[in-house]
């Protein structure tokens, strides 16, 4: 599974004059960061300190000070629910309030993974453009993905699994794949239509898509993606994509997601 860089607009410097433009303000650049990212490289404008507390203000609603004292009322008010206020507390915090000046970016990744892995990414639907791969007109030969392990189902819940398990399953798991892939050159072979023979490939079959989205959309799915309920598979897939932004809009992907 790989995330790729294709392309980028914006920079922390965009989101800051993005909500600045309501006062008939604006920021100026005054450092810059090279960065390399694929194959593009270039400058990143490098925000001061009172615009990063205008990034984190966007993306929390309030300052650090008077986010703590908010917390330390509540938790006061309901002392008997501590740990059900505090989680809640947390959860809306994680919360963008102000997200719309997040929005006057955009990223666009290229994305080889396989098909249940996009599609649980492609639930993200707002704020994104999604451009896959068709075998209505590609045959060539597809690959597949195969785990190093199988997991065991997670005891505590309906979905997910746990760490640990079979390694004896991978080669059964191969064989299927080459059962398929054999019925759909057959299918091929005879003369059957692409878009009827592709219906017998596993979800275990690579894809590839062009998806673009803003900062605040990327965001979303790294909080969402990342969490320890998604599937390991996906978020593999979640780590790369913040990997990439990060550097691009390192102010601003740290406030939205935490992920330092």
């Amino acid at each position: 599974m790989k995330v790729s860089y294709i392309d980028h607009m914006g920079t922390d410097l965009s989101v800051v004059n993005a909500a600045r433009v309501s006062f008939g303000k604006k920021s100026y650049c005054e450092q810059t960061r090279w960065v390399e990212m694929g194959d593009w490289s270039g400058d990143v404008p490098i925000v001061n300190e009172r615009d990063t507390k205008l990034i984190q203000f966007l993306a929390r609603g309030c300052t650090s000070g008077d986010w703590d004292t908010l917390l330390e009322t509540l938790i006061d008010c309901d002392g008997d629910f501590k740990d059900e206020v505090d989680d809640l507390a947390q959860y809306i915090k994680n919360m963008p309030t102000h997200w719309t000046p997040f929005g006057h970016t955009a990223i666009t990744l290229h994305i080889n993974a396989p098909i249940f892995v996009a599609r649980q990414l492609g639930k993200h639907q707002v704020g994104f453009v999604w451009n896959e791969v068709s075998r209505r007109y590609v045959t060539d030969t597809p690959e597949f993905y195969v785990p190093d392990v199988w997991r065991y189902a997670a005891k505590s819940v309906k979905q997910g699994s746990q760490e640990g398990g079979v390694a004896e399953m991978f080669v059964g798991g191969e064989d299927h794949n080459f059962n398929c892939l054999s019925l759909y050159e057959e299918l091929l072979d005879a003369g059957i239509c692409p878009e009827q023979a592709r219906m017998v490939l596993p979800q275990s079959m690579y894809t590839e898509w062009y998806w673009t989205g803003n900062l605040y959309g990327f965001a979303n799915v790294f909080i969402q993606r990342t969490d320890s309920h998604a599937q390991k598979e996906v978020r593999d897939v979640a780590h790369q994509i913040g990997e990439i932004i990060k550097p691009l809009f390192p102010v601003s992907w740290v406030a939205l997601t935490g992920d330092k």
